[in-house]
């Protein structure tokens, strides 16, 4: 088969994969499936068309998901994240034992305990606040959880559309924006300005639903 037509009879699998693994980035993660498909297929040595399907699919699959890691986990690499999740589900889901084995040399490689224990803080979801402190002053946040919130946050605004994120970037100062009126934001985006409010309300629901009832 040529190239261009296998493909072609690969692109159902890639945007089911893609819909599968987050379907908010779908769109990005199939293209990532796609250009690692056109690459790999050179590394095809022929066979049945069941040995083609199995190389494609894993092929695909694991293009995509190291592109969702690293969108959802800046600044953690691949290899790392692979690391974090073959401890994690050798541990048994405890954290505290997964970054020991992370450091350990019975996986695939040994990480730095540095290593691990930022992989970890990056990875694991935040701890929730108990209720009782609600009403106080928070304490200023370490440089691992500020990280950690800044990843979160770039990673949600990726989530949306092209013009979803700018509104949002633009009614809260995000990234290189300041903080725009609404009028601002129509004129930016040339758009009138009474769509904006629901633009704005469309990406936040987005992102709640996503994200859960702590980002409200």
């Amino acid at each position: 088969m040529e190239t261009v037509a296998v493909l072609e009879s690969f692109e159902p699998l890639i945007k089911s994969r893609a819909q599968r693994i987050d379907r908010y980035s779908a769109e990005d993660l199939a293209q990532e499936g796609r250009e690692a498909l056109w690459l790999a297929l050179g590394r095809f040595g022929g066979g049945t068309r069941a040995e083609l399907v199995t190389f494609a699919e894993r092929t695909v699959t694991g293009a995509m998901q190291d592109a969702y890691s690293a969108l959802r986990f800046p600044g953690v690499s691949v290899d790392e994240f692979k690391l974090w999740r073959s401890a994690l589900k050798r541990a048994d889901g405890d954290p505290d034992r997964a970054e020991q084995l992370m450091c350990s040399g019975e996986l695939k490689w040994r990480a730095k305990p540095e290593t691990a224990k930022a992989v970890r803080s990056a990875v694991s979801p935040a701890e929730p606040l108990p209720e009782d402190l609600s009403t106080r002053t928070p304490a200023e946040p370490s440089e691992a959880v500020r990280e950690r919130t800044e990843g979160r946050v770039a990673w949600m605004l990726l989530t949306l559309g092209e013009q979803q994120r700018a509104v949002l970037e633009m009614t809260f100062g995000l990234g290189k924006f300041g903080r725009m009126t609404d009028s601002e934001i129509g004129e930016a985006l040339s758009i009138p300005a009474k769509r904006v409010p629901s633009i704005r309300s469309k990406a936040l629901a987005r992102i709640r639903e996503r994200w859960g009832s702590q980002f409200k």
